[in-house]
């Protein structure tokens, strides 16, 4: 889905939604945004 195709109300609960999961990203444990699953295998390596 394009960012373009978004109205307004989603885009703030998409931006909440990164606030939140930066906070609680640890060593441990991390949350990001993937859209294929290249990205995912950079993040998990």
């Amino acid at each position: 889905m394009s960012t373009l195709d978004l109205r307004a109300i989603e885009k703030a609960k998409i931006a909440c939604a990164r606030k939140f999961f930066a906070k609680i990203t640890s060593d441990q444990v991390k949350y990001d945004v993937v859209d294929s699953y290249g990205k995912l295998m950079e993040l998990v390596k």
